[in-house]
């Protein structure tokens, strides 16, 4: 168990650990967003992944090479991934500007509300 700056405590496992381990004792500035910066992702990706954290999601790291990624991406959809681009609309949408480390993660009603809502829209989607 690791506590990040903006989420608290969260569990890892894999590569990412080690990174995390040492955001969280060197105090990276960004908390999540410092993590996976310096993982490689680009920061607008990894505003929207840890606004969908403090909303409740799970963020899933999968390291791979070219040839493995289209099967990774599969067994992610396959098992309920969403799209981080519709994701981030949807956000954008509610007026959300981008992840603010000091928002409180939302409660599970709060939760519960957000995705009923997301669900709605995507429902009416074309």
């Amino acid at each position: 168990m690791l506590t990040i700056p903006g989420l608290g405590s969260v569990v890892a496992a894999g590569w990412l650990v080690s990174t995390a381990a040492g955001a969280a004792t060197g105090a990276v500035a960004g908390g999540i967003i410092g993590l996976l910066v310096g993982a490689g992702i680009a920061s607008e990706h990894a505003q929207v992944y840890a606004e969908g954290i403090r909303r409740g999601g799970t963020l899933i790291v999968v390291r791979t090479n070219d040839d493995r990624a289209p099967a990774a991406r599969v067994a992610l959809s396959r098992n309920g991934a969403v799209d981080s681009d519709q994701r981030s609309a949807y956000y954008h949408e509610t007026g959300w500007a981008g992840f603010d480390d000091s928002a409180p993660p939302l409660t599970a009603s709060e939760i519960d509300a957000d995705r009923v809502r997301y669900t709605d829209r995507m429902h009416w989607l074309p």
